[in-house]
């Protein structure tokens, strides 16, 4: 195991405007399981390169245990990494292609075949060694690339996507059986991923970057509960956070029939609401706002209730399944210490004591 530490790391490729990694910062503990996450383009799979050494860094550092590595081969840094694509050798077997780092490290035949089984076994494809990749599913090829990440043990894990070419189902299996591997060997991993889920259930911590920065890091429930920005608001949540731009009228921010207690003297604000946290209420109810249905999406246990309030757009979460007709008036309640606020003009949060 070890600790990872990424020091005003920069890199910037010829022809482009912007940088890749703009001076990123973060620091990995030892052991942990951290996921990155992040629209295309802003870093993620940029950092695991110049991590793994299969990229060179314009500035900053890359310290594995205190020692910076920039500088060092990839061979030599003790980093394994699983890609997307499975990038198997489809003429060797099952072992061969698990037991080939250790092969190109001169490790023993014996040990090598202990490594292989024990690698196998952690996976679960015990059976497939003597298979080769054609004849195996996806599900098992990617099974396959781990192992052979698995059986060097390195300092570090490095995966890049390794689920996004699987179906949903299969996809859900192998995050929860990766899920149990990672915390039972405990190594120093990056994670990077598209899939929130994937993040929120794997990783003691998340990173958010966007255009090459870091927006914040932390773990998945101080992310989804307290973000620092409203691109973190809006990032993360399946369906995301509602955003509304309210403008100050009198003594509340006013936003089609939303209207919400004005605690500063603010001109514009982003207000952010959780689906979640909207319901939808009866006439009686004081704190209800006027609506128009405008589509329901019913999951089964709960369904996603699209509305239009006063000219904005807004999406409740309900338990079981919602039946109305579209166009149909219908209220809604929210409670006003769920609403998160955001600057209009950067996008910081705006805490209770800035109000």
């Amino acid at each position: 195991m070890a600790t990872l530490s990424l020091e005003k790391l920069t890199r910037r490729y010829d022809g482009a405007e912007g940088l890749a990694l703009d001076a990123l910062d973060l620091e990995v503990k030892d052991g942990e399981v951290l996921c990155m996450v992040g629209p295309s383009g802003c870093g993620k799979s940029t950092t695991l390169r110049l991590v793994a050494g299969l990229d060179r860094a314009d500035g900053g550092a890359v310290r594995i245990d205190g020692a910076d590595v920039v500088r060092v081969a990839p061979q030599d840094r003790d980093v394994a990494m699983v890609f997307q694509g499975y990038a198997l050798y489809p003429h060797l077997s099952v072992a061969e292609n698990i037991g080939f780092p250790l092969r190109m490290r001169s490790v023993g035949r014996a040990e090598r075949e202990t490594r292989v089984t024990e690698a196998a076994s952690m996976l679960g494809i015990g059976k497939l060694l003597s298979r080769h990749p054609g004849e195996l599913s996806g599900g098992e090829r990617q099974r396959v690339a781990m192992g052979r990440a698995l059986v060097r043990k390195p300092k570090i894990f490095l995966f890049d996507e390794p689920l996004a070419n699987l179906d949903a189902a299969l996809r859900t299996e192998l995050r929860v059986e990766l899920g149990a591997l990672l915390r039972r060997l405990g190594t120093t991993t990056i994670y990077v991923t598209h899939d929130q889920v994937e993040a929120m259930t794997l990783g003691d911590r998340i990173a958010v970057l966007r255009g090459g920065r870091l927006e914040q890091a932390s773990t998945p429930r101080a992310l989804y509960e307290d973000p620092a920005t409203r691109f973190v608001a809006s990032f993360l949540g399946s369906p995301p956070a509602n955003l509304v731009d309210c403008t100050r009228e009198a003594d509340a921010f006013v936003a089609g029939s939303l209207r919400l207690p004005a605690e500063h003297d603010r001109a514009r604000i982003t207000a952010a609401i959780r689906p979640e946290y909207i319901s939808v209420t009866g006439e009686d109810d004081p704190r209800s706002v006027q609506a128009t249905l405008l589509a329901a999406e019913p999951l089964g246990a709960e369904s996603l209730v699209h509305v239009d309030a006063g000219g904005v757009r807004i999406t409740a979460r309900q338990s079981g399944f919602f039946v109305a007709e579209r166009g149909a008036p219908i209220r809604l309640a929210f409670d006003p210490s769920r609403v998160l606020y955001f600057d209009s003009d950067t996008g910081a949060r705006i805490r209770a004591e800035a109000r």
